[in-house]
Parts: structure tokens; C-alpha cells; sequence
């Protein structure tokens, strides 16, 4: 995908070499006479979607090698560069969603009643991790993008947070059911998400810079500090879990408030890969915090402290992989952040304009003017 985006000359070889192992890979999966799953499996459904993906992006991606361009082809060459576009960047989301899905089958969890809790885990915890890899993205190549719009990260961060709000306060509890203290705890998580959305919307306004999202993560964490748990060590993994969270919503603000300086892409402090580490951890921490992870680890004896570290190795190798997929595109592509983004105000573009017109070998008769200084 990288490779792809930044046009490398080794994308399609690697292409190539991807799609002969991805073939080896069905192969295998379908040939071997291990563990056979059931159909309603989603890790065996979603293959199929994933299958049919990845063949329709590589059929398209060897017709638009072949650049045909004359008669029809120059009307459909267009709109297929943007399909094989959108394509390939949805490929690793597919992937990831399908790896977790193979954990889940290999493992055996997260049937029957044990369905619903895992989907709020994973779904919640991948929500943290894509959440800190796009402040990544942000803090690394996205500043001159988001100056160009007008707008800040935080006022998209705000409407995601009002959407995901909206559909916890009314799908966290099941209608025609009596309530129970996890769906006063959800539903009201719910209400203050899309709340606090809305005030984030209103502040960063304008491009301007908002606490208001760092604010509700430190809410989010400070609620799961006192979550009840009815399995015993599950508490724990959650405390840290709201740690981690805590961790990125003040480190954040401390961010925004005091180190951040606009126009200044390329001077990224240390402090500034704080929150989205922070957000990557914990949402590995908080996917693998469900009951049935937790009951398998009292039945083994397995103590918290270790299996967190083992979350927390796979939440640094996630921030390391993007990380070095990000300096890969720069590399490829000469990336510069600030070469064209430098803020100018009205009295820079006068005196430039003056001293432009002031060099012409031309007579010119220069008169008074005089300007309205505004409030």
C-alpha cells in the first residue's frame, strides 16, 4: 500500500510476491486436515470478503498496468485508479479485522452470551487504536493537509466522538429488557460522549485547537476505574486499561496547551508521541480484557501483570509498524511538512509585493495613501 501511494518503481513486484503468498495462504487453509470451523463462523464468512477484495484489486491493478487508454478504457482508466486506490488502503483494515476474527475462532471465545461483550471489547479497543494512529498520522505528514482545510484535528475528533455517542446511548441496552448496572454505565457514556462532542464541535470552530476531546478521554478512563467486574483480576487489567487512557488524554492537553506551535510541522517534540502511544496500548490492553480472556488466565494461573506486558509488546510493535510505514512513504515520496504551509500575515504580503514592484527599472511616481487600521 505504501509503496503503492507513494508510485515506487518495487510496487508491483511486491504486489506480485504479496499476491503469490496470499494464493499459498488459501491453499493451505483450505488443504490442511486440522481444526475444521463452522460456516457461521466469521473468521470463515469474512475470508470470503476479504478473498474477493484482495482478486479484484489485483485483476485491477493489472489492467491499469497495461495502460490501456484508447476508446473505452480512457472512460473507465479514471474512476478504476480511484477504485484500486480506495482499495488497497482498505486491504489492511480487512486484514486486521480478519486476524482478530482468527484469534477469536482459534481460541474459542466470544460465543453465545460472551458475543455481545466482545464486540463492545474489540470494537472499543480497535476504536482506540486507529484513534491513536491517526493522531500519528496527523502529528507526522497531516498538519499541512488539515491547515489547508481550515480546520482543526479536533473538530473531526469531535463529530466521531458525538456519532459513536449517539449510537452507544441508544444500542448499549437491550430495549424491552429490564436495565442492569452495565447499561446504566454504557448508556451514560453514551450521553456524555455525544455531549461533549457537541462542545467540541462548537470550540474548534474556525481551525481552532480543542481540549474538549483529551477532556472526555480522561472521563472515559476515570468511569472504568470504577466499572464492576464480576470476574476477579478483571478490575485490574481495566484500571490499567483506564491508566493508559488517563496517561493520553492529559499528555494531550499538555500538548496542545504548551507545546504545539502552528506552522511548525517538522519540530515535533518527544511529548507529542505520547498520546497516541498511550491510545494504542490501551486499546490492546482493553480488547483483551473480556471475561472469557480473564477466566482463561485464572484457570492457568497465568498472574495479570505478565499477560499485560504481553498486550503491551504487541501495542509497541502496532505503534513501531506504523511508525516506520509513515518515515517509509516520506522517504519515498520527499516528503517536506512546511516547505509550502508558512503562515503569512497581510503586512508580509504588502512588503513583498512592494519591494517586487519597487525593483522594475521603471520611473514611478510614488503618492501617499493612507490605510483604515482596523480595530
Amino acid at each position: 500500500m505504501v509503496l503503492g501511494l507513494a508510485k515506487n518503481r518495487w510496487h508491483v513486484p511486491v504486489q506480485v510476491i504479496a499476491s503469490c503468498l496470499f494464493t499459498i495462504g488459501i491453499i493451505l487453509g483450505h488443504s490442511h486436515e486440522g481444526r475444521s470451523y463452522e460456516p457461521h463462523i466469521a473468521h470463515r464468512w469474512f475470508a470470503n470478503i476479504v478473498i474477493w477484495i484482495v482478486i479484484a484489486q489485483f485483476i485491477v491493478g493489472v489492467y491499469l498496468r497495461c495502460h490501456f487508454e484508447r476508446n473505452i478504457h480512457g472512460w473507465l482508466r479514471p474512476p478504476l485508479v480511484k477504485t484500486h486506490k480506495i482499495m488497497g488502503i482498505f486491504i489492511p483494515v480487512l486484514g486486521y479485522v480478519q486476524i482478530m476474527l482468527g484469534v477469536i475462532a482459534s481460541v474459542g471465545f466470544c460465543y453465545g452470551e460472551s458475543s455481545g461483550q466482545c464486540l463492545a471489547h474489540f470494537i472499543m479497543g480497535s476504536s482506540f487504536v486507529f484513534y491513536g494512529i491517526l493522531m500519528l498520522l496527523s502529528l507526522l505528514v497531516g498538519g499541512p493537509w488539515l491547515m489547508k482545510q481550515g480546520k482543526s484535528q479536533e473538530w473531526y475528533d469531535s463529530w466521531v466522538i458525538m456519532a459513536w455517542g449517539i449510537v452507544n446511548t441508544f444500542t448499549e441496552h437491550r430495549w424491552g429488557q429490564p436495565w442492569n448496572h452495565g447499561d446504566y454505565q454504557h448508556t451514560s457514556m453514551g450521553i456524555i460522549w455525544w455531549a461533549a462532542g457537541l462542545a467540541g464541535i462548537l470550540l474548534s470552530r474556525n481551525g481552532k485547537r480543542s481540549v474538549i476531546p483529551s477532556v472526555l478521554i480522561i472521563l472515559t478512563a476515570v468511569s472504568f476505574f470504577g466499572h464492576g467486574q464480576h470476574i476477579a483480576n478483571s478490575g485490574q487489567i481495566h484500571s490499567y486499561f483506564g491508566y493508559m487512557l488517563m496517561a493520553g488524554g492529559l499528555s494531550r492537553i499538555i500538548e496542545i496547551c504548551f507545546i504545539w506551535k502552528e506552522g511548525m510541522f517538522d519540530d515535533i517534540s518527544p511529548w507529542q508521541y505520547l498520546p497516541p502511544l498511550t491510545l494504542i496500548l490501551g486499546g490492546l490492553l482493553f480488547m483483551g480484557s473480556t471475561e472469557e480472556q480473564i477466566a482463561y488466565l485464572n484457570i492457568n494461573e497465568i498472574d495479570v501483570g505478565s499477560y499485560c506486558n504481553v498486550l503491551l509488546s504487541f501495542g509497541f510493535i502496532v505503534f513501531l509498524f506504523v511508525f516506520s510505514l509513515i518515515q517509509l512513504w516520506t522517504k519515498l515520496t520527499n516528503y517536506q511538512s512546511s516547505a509550502n504551509y508558512t503562515p503569512l500575515d497581510a503586512e508580509t504580503v504588502l512588503e513583498g509585493s512592494s519591494i517586487t514592484f519597487l525593483d522594475s527599472n521603471d520611473d514611478v511616481e510614488l503618492k501617499e495613501t493612507h490605510r483604515r487600521q482596523s480595530d
